[in-house]
């Protein structure tokens, strides 16, 4: 029975577990639909500046990998140049074999030497087109290399090599044209520089590719910090969807009990009135 008129304890105490399950249950849908657990400073101090400079790392990261994705480009992009290079040599040194010959007439010798000029000319189109990005490492442009950041901190770096493989250079020592088969002799004294020669761009290719692997490696490390950085960033402030969903279906079974509480709450002193009209 009702031992106070003017203050219904039980209807208070009611309508305060009402207005607490209420709150709960907006929270739990607002985590549900946004899918964060702490999604303002307010939720979780620590755990948002966390997941701040966290995101700002894995950011830093996706800045490396971009970088090292341009570096991967330039790279096979020289190493495929390289690569027809090596081959077009093999092809011009076996030019330079067929002019050694010692019975050929002055047409058949003016033939071999147009033929080895134009396969000439192919070559250094191959090397002079061996650009990426405004970046050719094998034309000698770029004595110094192309360097690309390698951490988050720009504290390291990786570096493709400058090289120049451009015909009378240091590594193809061909003779650009001229008279390289208008001899027996000149057109063997080719021969060997084009032997040297591809022995020369071999052993750039061997580097090269070893450059390759090594920008191939730390992009993969990259890759997979930033994947654990995401993962760590989940842990901290994303919701866990089974627990909210559970939480919310108690949440309403707490809100309608503390409804019904309310009314019979309210019903005890229509009870009490009766009693006075009877």
């Amino acid at each position: 029975m009702v031992e106070r008129l003017n203050n219904a304890t039980g209807a208070l105490g009611a309508l305060k577990y009402l207005q607490s399950s209420t709150k709960d249950l907006s929270g739990a849908e607002s985590r549900l639909s946004s899918g964060l657990r702490v999604s303002r400073a307010r939720d979780d101090v620590n755990s948002y500046h966390s997941a701040a400079i966290m995101r700002g790392q894995g950011g830093s990261l996706n800045a490396v990998t971009l970088s090292l994705g341009r570096a991967e480009s330039i790279s096979d992009t020289a190493i495929t140049a390289a690569e027809s290079a090596s081959k077009l040599l093999i092809e011009m040194k076996a030019t330079a074999a067929q002019a050694m010959s010692g019975g050929l007439s002055d047409d058949q010798r003016a033939a071999f030497s147009q033929r080895y000029a134009s396969q000439m000319e192919t070559l250094q189109s191959f090397i002079r087109n061996a650009s990426f990005d405004d970046s050719n490492i094998l034309d000698g442009s770029k004595p110094n290399g192309v360097s690309f950041i390698a951490d988050a901190e720009a504290s390291q770096s990786l570096t493709l090599e400058g090289r120049n493989l451009m015909p009378g250079g240091p590594v193809i020592v061909a003779p650009p044209a001229g008279a390289a088969l208008n001899t027996q002799q000149s057109a063997a004294a080719t021969h060997a520089l084009l032997e040297q020669s591809i022995t020369n761009v071999g052993e750039q290719l061997t580097e090269m590719a070893g450059e390759r692997k090594r920008i191939e490696a730390q992009k993969g490390f990259v890759s997979r910090l930033a994947d654990a950085l995401a993962a760590g960033v989940g842990r901290m402030v994303d919701t866990d969807l089974a627990a909210e969903s559970a939480l919310i279906q108690a949440l309403q079974v707490k809100q309608e009990l503390s409804a019904s509480a309310i009314g019979i709450a309210n019903s005890a002193p229509q009870a009490l009135l009766s009693l006075f009209r009877a």
